[in-house]
């Protein structure tokens, strides 16, 4: 039973009886089917092994040397609101009266068998581990959304100072500080160029925020691919050219409306050549195809003649901060593709790395037909 467990979370058992073959039974009995097993044999030991630690589940005698079990259920639930409480009595009687004024959650009736035994603390053991893992889903939302109003916030406060001095460098550059020297000149154009840098990655951490936090508006409308490889084109053309490289697109004829956000789709195709860009061989050429693929989606290709991504590393490259070891030095944070993936998956189509090509990379966004 422990090997179908999973290993985030043990049930914490603790066995309240003063009957040594009862105790010693639960303990085997429990302990070979994965749960971690505390023994008291008496009330003052229970609620002491309750102050040391958390236990998820108690199974109590109702009659012990120093206490009754209902009231020692109810001292439990204080220190532990969320113990669950399992009563075991001899008494052959109907006392759910009793179990629900006493907060108790079951009980067992001495003597139970094996099967009945296992029966009630694997149920006990299911809730507790859903209950454990909604707890850690809605902790681990907690914190992206913490994490995206931290960017967010912070991406504001950042553009503000740094469009200042944006603005006091296109000054200075148009001479309104006076003249300038050649090496003055050169200063400026550096800092221009790091400050340029430095917007990018601002913008890069907003578009992120944006996504994760879906305040980024979708105007889903039926759009033409051959406007917007039209803007891209327009766009990026002259960019990769003075990096050194050649943009080319080829475009299947008749190609169909697509449904989708033609800023978010800009921004998608954008990131992609962006990173292809950045880790293509100078010289070389970024490929942007479309087509229609099947009856109901349209495929856009961006292939790069860079030195590719091996495949034990693809996965990784969808990742928010992913760098991936061989292009640490490349300028970025690692989160274009991740931006691109989301706002793919918003738009109803899907973003993935082909795993075919031998050299370069070839992503491909698919996006519903219109």
């Amino acid at each position: 039973m422990s090997n179908a467990r999973d290993h985030d979370f043990q049930l914490s058992v603790l066995v309240v009886d003063d009957e040594p073959s009862i105790c010693s039974f639960l303990d085997e009995v429990l302990s070979h089917n994965g749960y971690s097993i505390v023994v008291a044999c008496d009330g003052a030991t229970a609620l002491e092994r309750l102050g040391e630690r958390e236990f998820h589940l108690a199974i109590i005698d109702l009659s012990l040397p120093d206490s009754n079990g209902f009231d020692l259920v109810k001292r439990a639930k204080e220190l532990r609101p969320d113990l669950v409480a399992i009563i075991m009595t001899g008494m052959e009687l109907d006392f759910q009266d009793d179990i629900i004024a006493n907060q108790v959650d079951d009980y067992l009736t001495k003597p139970f068998s094996l099967e009945h035994l296992i029966y009630i603390v694997t149920k006990y053991d299911k809730y507790l581990r859903w209950l454990h893992a909604l707890r850690m889903a809605d902790e681990s939302l907690a914190r992206e959304k913490r994490k995206s109003r931290f960017f967010n916030q912070a991406g504001h406060q950042l553009k503000s100072p740094v469009a200042v001095i944006k603005e006091f460098l296109q000054l200075f550059t148009e001479g309104f500080g006076g003249d300038l020297t050649g090496k003055q000149t050169r200063y400026l154009e550096a800092i221009n160029h790091n400050v340029n840098h430095l917007l990018y990655l601002i913008e890069g951490i907003e578009n992120l925020s944006r996504v994760e936090s879906g305040t980024w508006v979708m105007n889903k409308e039926a759009e033409d691919p051959l406007q917007i490889i039209k803007q891209l084109d327009d766009t990026w053309g002259l960019i990769l050219e003075r990096r050194n490289l050649k943009f080319v697109t080829e475009i299947a004829p008749g190609l169909p409306l697509v449904m989708a956000d033609a800023t978010a789709v800009e921004q998608v195709l954008g990131n992609l050549i962006d990173n292809a860009s950045k880790y293509s061989t100078p010289g070389t050429t970024v490929t942007l195809r479309c087509w229609l693929e099947g009856e109901h989606l349209v495929c856009f290709e961006l292939e790069n003649e860079g030195p590719g991504i091996p495949e034990e590393q693809r996965e990784a490259v969808f990742e928010p901060f992913s760098r991936l070891p061989q292009h640490e030095s490349s300028p970025g944070l690692g989160l274009g593709l991740t931006v691109a993936l989301e706002l793919a998956k918003r738009m109803d189509g899907d973003l993935i790395l082909d795993g075919g090509a031998q050299s370069g990379a070839r992503f491909r966004l698919h996006l519903p037909v219109a």
